[in-house]
């Protein structure tokens, strides 16, 4: 727009007049012509001609000047325009700052009115626990949550729901050499036996038996080493912030650990499937082999066996991580997951179910 009013302002013979354009013409047809009024006209004239130039010569000055600033109050305008919205991210992540303080307040206050209601927590021996209600993620008691360590068995339940989130159960899976290969507790596979995948989760999740997880896990994945790719991805995906794995069993191997909290997680993911539930609240589980022979598993949780109002879900030990127990129970409408990490023999049981009552109280 500023080079089409800039050219408007040009000058043309037009613009100066028919008898102005006579009397240029005049100077330079009629070359030698000495009559004074006409020479007078013709200086006239051109000192008109040279007016309107400098005139249009000064606007065309001012109009540049015009557009420039135009072009510096437009740039003034986007910079106060990004200003603005770097202004307003900055709010919006106040905003949910203060919005995720209010809500961990909120929380806090919660569980304090609940233990108030329930009484003291029990004393326990286990380094790392947490205990929470899975229905509105209130935190009603932990201990060092936060500190990463192995978790053993307690991780085939991240396992179970990848193979359960697969699909399928009811399709066979062929036992390969490689998933034969690992340490005890074994089911005893065969390469080449045929298994429902339904069948192997429950023996999975009952006996803790480590071949399955294999199985489990190179069926799904295609090798130990894809799946625990996923066993991270899935964990990030649920919040797991303080989480690493490297195989499906929780067996000792570098550079995997967890904490009470993230466990938790998982716990709380597995709790609202079906398949899961149906399986955790089995005290037994008759296992039959592909030859027709039969074998009873009685699930590793002994709070599951002396604790009615406990309904799963999965234990685990390793020297490193000790003795570990995540088990959920309801009562009243009210749910509740425990996470025992790192406990001794002879306190995993005590503490767990101690936990678990006193959750369920109130």
């Amino acid at each position: 727009m500023i080079r089409s009013q800039t050219a408007s302002l040009r000058p043309s013979w037009k613009s100066l007049g028919f008898r102005t354009l006579l009397i240029a013409c005049g100077l330079l047809l009629g070359v030698g012509c000495e009559d004074p009024k006409k020479a007078k006209e013709a200086a006239q004239a051109k000192a008109a001609l040279e007016a309107r130039e400098h005139d249009v010569t000064s606007r065309e000055a001012e109009t540049k000047a015009s557009a420039a600033k135009l072009i510096e109050r437009e740039k003034a305008i986007e910079k106060a325009q990004a200003e603005i919205e770097t202004q307003r991210a900055e709010l919006k992540k106040l905003k949910t700052e203060a919005e995720a303080e209010l809500l961990k307040a909120k929380q806090l206050r919660a569980s304090i009115e609940e233990q108030e209601r329930r009484g003291p927590v029990p004393r326990i021996s286990a380094d790392r626990v947490i205990v929470i209600d899975p229905l509105t993620d209130i935190v009603l008691f932990e201990k060092n949550a936060d500190k990463r360590g192995p978790v053993a068995s307690t991780q085939k339940l991240l396992t179970s729901l990848i193979v359960i989130e697969a699909g399928n159960l009811d399709g066979n899976l062929i036992v390969q050499e490689s998933d034969t290969k690992c340490a005890p507790v074994r089911i005893g596979l065969k390469t080449g036996d045929a298994y429902p995948r339904r069948q192997l989760l429950t023996a999975l999740l009952v006996k803790s038996a480590n071949d399955i997880a294999q199985a489990l896990a190179r069926d799904n994945a295609g090798s130990l080493e894809a799946f625990a790719d996923k066993m991270n991805a899935r964990a990030e995906k649920l919040g797991m912030k303080n989480s690493h794995f490297a195989n499906p069993n929780g067996l000792p191997i570098e550079n995997q650990y967890s904490t009470a909290r993230d466990m938790s997680l998982v716990a709380k993911a597995d709790d609202v499937l079906p398949e899961i539930r149906e399986i955790v609240t089995l005290k037994t589980y008759v296992f039959q082999k592909p030859n027709g022979q039969t074998e009873t598993l009685t699930n590793t949780n002994h709070v599951l066996h002396n604790y009615p109002l406990c309904d799963g879900m999965k234990t685990g030990y390793t020297d490193e991580a000790g003795h570990c127990l995540i088990c959920s129970g309801q009562k009243d409408g009210k749910r509740r997951i425990v996470v025992v990490l790192n406990d001794s023999r002879e306190g995993i049981w005590r503490d767990a179910q101690a936990l678990l009552e006193w959750a369920l109280k109130g």
